[in-house]
């Protein structure tokens, strides 16, 4: 299979994002509620009739020897935008198996190729390793409380992403729309433009130049997703929020470092502060980083670092200097191909708190091709005065049950909080 390009009808598609980003050139100030709703228009309608595939980084693909992220992503570190060989892999090896042969011939389906299978995935857009790949991503999300007869229901993602490299060089990033509840965590420092209350915000969660230095070295710099621990798509984890490592909206803008090996993988970022927050005051400045080992074809553990300083801390809002840490390790384990577990442990250091931690493990069953069952249990001690550490379990299903398509259920019950049944939606682009 040649995986250095896709079909050159993708040209249009190209022009389209290039459309887009055109109507979101905004400055941060602004607030442009019609350009909001013209490019939630256009993603809904990608939606509907595109299928350029984003995803999640799934780290228990290291089930099927998939160790280094950089082959099936475009982040070395994975998540988001595919490269042509990871479309290949998701539609072989994601998604539910229905019978016949997924790959006749020993070349990709059709269902791995641009616009539902519309366009080859394995055709040139252009010459040798020079490629443009676009993907983006819906999730909607059902949240239930049982207890409190509560129900909630919202669009958890809507993003474009894309990635174009020429001689060496790439240009990448995301532009999407969110909204959430005034003093959320989430969403607010991913935001371009700065609307308030109900309405719609455009974000961007990454942009950024790079370089390929040669086939192991990659330089980037921009707005990126923190290397740290294992990349996971549940942004509610403790572990993720707790050390604000997620990739909902907790990128920062920076210059990064990657390597990937034959036994060792890793990525090193320096932290310039979230310029999509302000003031300066609460822009953190610091470094985080790992590096993973690969032990075996389905083995690997690794070692995870940051550490972060400034002027005022913005989760809790305190106006005093503020230095935050997170360090620990990290594994990614296979003992057989329907069984993966995937493990974290984090001591986590903040500026007027005590010695924290936080940690997960997560055992995932494929019982079937594309039917993943998963139990998590996590821990979380924050270091505050008088509150003891708390424990939470999560109980999930996941269903790959068409291309580009899954849904997925959770149960997650943590202590001194009430059941929630989450439900969600996810069509990749």
């Amino acid at each position: 299979m040649n995986t250095s390009g896709v079909h050159r009808g993708v040209r249009g598609a190209s022009s389209l994002l290039l459309r887009v980003l055109s109507l979101c050139g905004l400055s941060p100030g602004s607030k442009p509620a019609g350009s909001v709703r013209v490019l939630l228009s256009l993603l809904a309608a990608l939606t509907v009739f595109s299928l350029s595939e984003d995803a999640h980084a799934y780290s228990w693909m290291i089930r099927h020897t998939q160790w280094a992220c950089s082959s099936c992503h475009a982040d070395p570190s994975g998540g988001e935008t595919l490269t042509a060989f990871g479309r290949f892999q998701s539609a072989a090896k994601l998604t539910m198996d229905y019978g016949g042969d997924p790959t006749p011939g020993g070349k990709a389906p059709r269902s791995a190729g641009f616009f539902w299978g519309s366009v080859a995935p394995d055709d040139n857009l252009l010459e040798g390793d020079d490629r443009i790949l676009l993907g983006g991503s819906l999730r909607f999300l059902t949240v239930v409380k049982p207890e409190e007869k509560d129900v909630a229901a919202f669009p958890m993602q809507m993003d474009l992403y894309g990635e174009a490299r020429l001689s060496g060089f790439r240009i990448g990033g995301s532009i999407g729309a969110g909204k959430v509840e005034p003093g959320s965590p989430h969403v607010h420092a991913a935001q371009v433009t700065t609307n308030q209350g109900d309405e719609m915000n455009l974000i961007s969660r990454t942009h950024y130049l790079g370089y390929d230095v040669n086939n192991e070295i990659l330089i980037r710099a921009g707005r990126l997703n923190l290397p740290f621990g294992v990349r996971i798509p549940e942004h509610v984890m403790w572990v993720r929020e707790a050390t604000q490592t997620d990739r909902e909206s907790d990128q920062q803008h920076g210059i990064a470092i990657a390597y990937t090996g034959q036994d060792f993988r890793g990525e090193i970022m320096g932290i310039a502060g979230n310029y999509q927050v302000n003031p300066d005051e609460f822009r953190e400045r610091g470094y985080s980083g790992y590096l993973e080992y690969h032990l075996a074809p389905s083995y690997a553990v690794g070692l995870s670092s940051l550490f972060t300083v400034a002027k005022a801390d913005r989760i809790t809002n305190l106006r005093e200097d503020t230095q935050r840490g997170a360090h620990g390790i990290f594994a990614r384990l296979a003992p057989m191909k329907e069984l993966a577990f995937l493990v974290e442990g984090d001591a986590l250091t903040r500026t007027g708190r005590e010695f924290g931690y936080t940690g997960f493990a997560q055992a995932d069953l494929e019982a079937v091709q594309g039917l993943h069952l998963m139990l998590t249990g996590e821990v979380l001690n924050e270091g505050l005065e008088g509150v003891d550490q708390r424990f939470g379990g999560w109980f999930s299903v996941n269903w790959f049950f068409l291309p580009h398509v899954d849904m997925r259920v959770d149960a997650v019950l943590r202590q001194n909080d009430d059941l929630q049944i989450l439900s969600q939606l996810h069509a990749y682009l």
